[in-house]
């Protein structure tokens, strides 16, 4: 059976995330016609808006009728994409999703100011909100969480000895956090069982590292055009994800050694390539990412079993096989 495309699964929310694009188009306007177009060529970049689409169908999922979904869907994707800004400057990307990237555009200090705009956007959309809102917490710790991660991974470039389960707690903060938070301000819009919550909660952090797992298969697999952006990223940056750092577990002593020279740039870059893409393939690592993060799926689809049947919860399972299968 072939996995649903992400447009067939949210078919049924089409209105949500049309209301989606209008609140985020709303509260990203300037009136400064050089600002408005910065901020425009990231925010309207094409996204796959996975967050507020998790948001608003564990909200539904968990019983939401009514209230400020379309708000706090906004609030997640302007998060995300202000640290996509960021993240780029710090890469040195020059493409994301098949355009150029906002730094390669107009440069660094335009890149690092237009991402603290979209926070400073976030920040006004959220000072109507009580103080005591569920959502003003997990929206903070998930921010600061991503910082945190960032800062940490950055320290971390250059690391050959990192180990897995560090890995995955630092891409955690970094990734996860805020789709885990996503699905579980979600669930809140929608009910107060703590129990419920608790599994729109273990669902998105079940996801969240699911689709770290594919995100760093894809940087070695994946087509260029398709990824929207250049292969082979993590590897020039010199930094171990979890392919790499899986297959450095299981290779022998010496294609360790020449897996270090690669990562310490010591090897010419087309050659460094084919050498790793061989080294992959001779010990199966697509197969073994894909399982891993298949298992990570199927704890997802798992714990939303304790939700009753509707459209929302059948979009849910869908998008976590549609995690896994993504941009092949």
């Amino acid at each position: 059976m072939s996995t649903s495309s992400l447009s067939e699964i949210c078919q049924f929310i089409a209105d949500d995330l049309a209301a989606l694009e209008k609140t985020l188009r709303e509260n990203t306007a300037n009136e400064y016609e050089f600002v408005d177009l910065a901020v425009q060529h990231v925010v309207g970049g094409g996204g796959k808006r996975l967050r507020p689409i998790l948001l608003i169908l564990s909200a539904k999922a968990c019983g939401y009728q009514k209230g400020d979904v379309h708000t706090l869907a906004t609030v997640v994707e302007l998060i995300h994409v202000a640290s996509m800004v960021h993240d780029d400057v710090l890469d040195e990307a020059p493409i994301r999703r098949g355009s150029d990237t906002l730094h390669s555009k107009w440069g660094n200090k335009v890149a690092v100011l237009v991402g603290d705009y979209l926070h400073a956007r976030v920040l006004s959309m959220l000072v109507a909100r009580q103080v005591d809102d569920p959502a003003m917490r997990m929206l903070s710790e998930a921010t600061q969480s991503m910082c945190e991660g960032e800062v940490i991974h950055a320290y971390k470039i250059g690391d050959f000895d990192i180990s897995q389960e560090e890995y995955l707690k630092i891409v955690g903060m970094k990734t996860g956090k805020l789709i885990t938070a996503s699905c579980t301000m979600g669930a809140i819009l929608g009910t107060r069982d703590e129990k419920i919550i608790q599994v729109s909660k273990k669902y998105g952090e079940s996801i969240g590292t699911a689709f770290q797992i594919i995100d760093d298969l894809l940087d070695f697999v994946a087509d260029g055009e398709k990824l929207g952006k250049r292969p082979f990223n993590d590897l020039r940056e010199g930094k171990l994800t979890y392919p790499t750092i899986y297959t450095r577990q299981v290779c022998t002593d010496e294609e360790r050694a020449t897996l270090k020279q690669v990562f310490n740039a010591e090897m010419d870059e087309d050659s460094a390539i084919e050498w790793v893409q061989s080294l992959l393939n001779r010990y199966r690592t697509q197969e073994h990412c894909l399982q891993i993060a298949q298992d990570y799926v199927n704890r997802a689809k798992s714990a939303l079993t304790v939700l009753p049947d509707s459209p929302a919860k059948r979009a849910l399972e869908q998008l976590a096989d549609y995690v896994v299968s993504r941009d092949w």
